[in-house]
């Protein structure tokens, strides 16, 4: 079994395989093939061929141990948040998807942490949803798209969401799904590519200069893929915040030093863009992250890590490890 200076991977999804037995109206589902196949659709258009990679913790333990894996933190695969669903079969499937992740955790804490979905198009049922994953199934938090119900994160409607995230010391990890614009981009893998990171940016940006942090202090969220396009933002964000009376009157301290608020993965791909993302955010608020099972995963987990000449041992074990069992208190 790994040891606990082990790589932590934070970015990996799952879908229970008990979400092939039901079907949810406005939600994904999951067809099982074998023990080896799957089919995910979206209403009746195929969506994603997946293996069992997805669903089958002891084949996930096999390849954990293989990489020098010690954890993987699951979370939902992004298209089941089901945001356009009714708010009743969205907690629904929401429910499902968080009692399987849940029992993964409870067979194998050792080797598992989770992260749970929520209906955040209705934001009471979200609140109660993430409640119910945090206190009683013992999730640490919950991962979220950056649009729910045609509502931007950063919308008024949101705040009790948030403000339940704060109260019950909830990772948030922010992942996109699917965002106004992306239908532009249905080519060449180039929502993946260009739309995701893009959106994380644009998502993040928002909260931040609409003072979430302010609020809330002490809020953990985790921004996939190193914090999308964000970390290029900041010296144009910090140029407008000193030219603009009203973004510091909203704002009280600059972009670029409340941006260290975020915590970002490791999912960059490149030495010099993790460079400047840990210049952004600071070594101590990155993760490693891989996207397992998916065919952009990063393989080994945090690859990358190793390329930076800059960072030192002690650095890159805090990357791999010791960051994310602080913030998810392993």
């Amino acid at each position: 079994m790994p040891n606990k200076t082990a790589s932590v991977d934070f970015h990996t999804h799952f879908m229970p395989r008990e979400a092939s037995d039901v079907a949810v109206p406005g939600c994904p589902s999951l067809v099982i093939e074998s023990e080896t196949c799957g089919q995910m659709y979206r209403g009746e258009k195929h969506y994603r061929t997946i293996d069992e990679r997805t669903w089958d913790a002891n084949r996930r333990i096999g390849d954990m141990d293989a990489r020098e894996i010690a954890l993987q933190v699951i979370s939902p695969i992004p298209v089941c948040y089901s945001y356009e669903a009714a708010a009743a079969d969205g907690r629904a499937y929401a429910r499902l998807q968080n009692d399987g992740i849940a029992a993964v955790v409870r067979a194998r804490p050792d080797r598992f942490a989770g992260l749970a979905m929520v209906p955040l198009q209705d934001p009471d049922a979200a609140c109660a949803e993430l409640e119910r994953a945090v206190r009683e199934l013992g999730l640490g938090g919950v991962e979220i798209g950056t649009v729910a119900g045609g509502r931007e994160l950063d919308d008024a409607a949101l705040a009790p969401f948030w403000e339940r995230c704060a109260a019950l010391d909830a990772i948030v990890f922010i992942h996109p799904e699917s965002a106004p614009g992306f239908e532009r981009l249905q080519f060449m893998q180039m929502v993946i590519s260009t739309a995701y990171p893009s959106e994380t940016g644009i998502a993040a940006a928002r909260l931040m200069m609409t003072g979430i942090f302010t609020r809330h202090p002490k809020l953990r969220i985790v921004l996939a893929h190193g914090g999308g396009t964000l970390p290029w933002l900041l010296p144009r964000l910090d140029r407008l915040w000193s030219i603009d009376e009203q973004i510091r009157a909203a704002l009280p301290k600059r972009p670029s030093e409340t941006a260290r608020a975020y915590y970002g993965d490791t999912l960059v791909f490149d030495a010099e863009n993790l460079e400047l993302v840990a210049k952004r955010f600071g070594t101590d608020h990155l993760v490693a992250g891989s996207d397992y099972p998916f065919a952009v995963m990063e393989d080994p987990p945090g690859a990358v890590i190793a390329t930076v000449a800059s960072f030192d041992d002690a650095t890159r074990t805090a990357l791999r490890s010791g960051n994310a069992r602080r913030l998810l208190h392993r």
